[in-house]
C-alpha cells in the first residue's frame, strides 16, 4: 500500500473513532445544560419581579465576593493608617494623612468588574442559562450595574468617614496654630462642621457623576462586544471616545441652562472682620450646580440603555 494512502487511512479511522466521542461529549454537555436551566428556572419560577431581581443582584455580588471583601477591607485599612498619622502635640500634620484619598482612586476599577463579568459569562457559556431564565434581559443587565454601584457606594461611604475624620484632625492643627501665630491670619477659619458639609457635598457630586458616566460606558461597551464580531477592540473603543466626547463637550452648555436642580454654595474661608484692613482673598466661595450631576446620570443612563439594548439583540440572535 502506497504510504500516503495508509496515513489516509490511518487517519480516517482516527476520524470514525473520535466522532463517537465527541458525539457523546456534547449530548453530555446538552444534559447538563438542560439540568441547569431546568434548576435556574425552577428557582426562579414564582418569586415576583422583585424577588427575582433580588436574587439576581445577590448572585452578582457573591460572584465577585472577593473583590467585594477586599477592597472595603484596604479603604479601611487606608483610612486608619492616614488617622492614626496624628500624634497629640503635633505642630504639623504628617504627609502619610494623603493616604485618606487614595480609596477613591478605587472607582477607576469599577468599570473594569462590570465589563469582566460579562466577559465571564460568555467566556463560560453561562449567559445561554441567563438568557432562559424567565425573567426580563433589562433585569439580568441591571442586577449586573447594581452590584457594581453598590460596591462604588460602600467604597464612598468607607472613604468619606475616613476623610472626615483627618479633616477634623487638620482642623484642629489649623486652629492650634491661629492660636499661636505672631501675626493675625487675613481670614477667619470656618467651623469644621461647615468644612465637613462642604467637602462631602463636593465629593458626592464628583464621585457619583464620574461613576455615573462611567459604569455607563462599561455597560454600553460590553453589550457592544456581545453582538460586534469582528473588529471588537476598535468599536469598543470608538464608542467610549463617542460618549466621552459627548460628555464633555455638553457641560458648558449644560452649565448654561436654568439651575432646575439649585445649587450648593461652598465656602473656602470666612472674610475677617478684625480692626486691620484683611488681605485679600479670592475666591472666598464657588457654587456646586446641580445640573453637572443631572448630566452625569442622565449620560451614563442613556449609554448603559445602549448596552441593554444590544444585550437584547444578542439574545435574540
Amino acid at each position: 500500500m502506497d504510504p500516503p494512502r495508509q496515513r489516509g487511512g490511518r487517519a480516517d479511522r482516527r476520524s470514525r473513532l473520535s466522532a463517537p466521542r465527541r458525539n457523546r461529549s456534547q449530548r453530555q454537555h446538552r444534559r447538563v445544560e438542560a439540568k441547569s436551566r431546568h434548576v435556574a428556572q425552577r428557582h426562579f419560577r414564582g418569586g415576583g419581579s422583585v424577588n427575582t431581581w433580588k436574587t439576581l443582584y445577590i448572585k452578582e455580588i457573591k460572584d465577585n465576593r472577593t473583590l467585594f471583601i477586599l477592597l472595603p477591607l484596604v479603604t479601611v485599612f487606608l483610612e486608619l493608617v492616614a488617622v492614626q498619622s496624628f500624634d497629640d502635640g503635633q505642630v504639623a500634620p504628617s504627609p502619610h494623612f494623603l493616604w485618606s484619598l487614595v480609596p477613591y482612586a478605587f472607582l477607576l476599577i469599577l468599570p473594569f468588574v462590570l465589563s469582566h463579568s460579562f466577559a465571564q459569562e460568555v467566556k463560560g457559556q453561562t449567559h445561554y442559562l441567563l438568557l432562559s431564565l424567565p425573567v426580563s434581559r433589562a433585569q439580568i443587565f441591571a442586577a449586573k450595574a447594581a452590584a457594581v454601584a453598590t460596591l462604588g457606594i460602600v467604597l464612598f461611604a468607607l472613604s468619606s468617614a475616613g476623610l472626615i475624620a483627618v479633616l477634623g484632625e487638620l482642623h484642629g492643627l489649623a486652629i492650634e496654630a491661629g492660636k499661636t501665630a505672631s501675626h493675625t491670619l487675613p481670614f477667619k477659619i470656618p467651623p469644621f462642621s461647615d468644612i465637613a458639609v462642604d467637602i462631602l457635598v463636593v465629593i458626592a457630586v464628583s464621585y457619583l457623576s464620574v461613576m455615573a458616566v462611567m459604569l455607563g460606558i462599561a455597560s454600553g461597551a460590553a453589550g457592544l462586544k456581545l453582538v460586534v464580531r469582528r473588529f471588537t477592540g476598535l468599536a469598543s473603543t470608538a464608542f467610549i471616545l463617542g460618549v466621552l466626547y459627548f460628555y464633555l463637550s455638553t457641560i458648558p452648555d449644560v452649565l448654561d441652562l436654568p439651575e432646575i436642580f439649585g445649587t450648593y454654595e461652598v465656602t473656602i474661608w470666612s472674610d475677617y472682620d478684625g480692626p486691620d484692613e484683611p488681605v485679600e482673598v479670592a475666591p472666598d466661595s464657588f457654587k456646586v450646580n446641580f445640573m453637572f450631576l443631572a448630566h452625569s446620570l442622565l449620560v451614563g443612563l442613556a449609554s448603559m440603555g445602549i448596552g441593554m439594548w444590544l444585550f437584547e439583540k444578542r439574545a435574540e440572535a
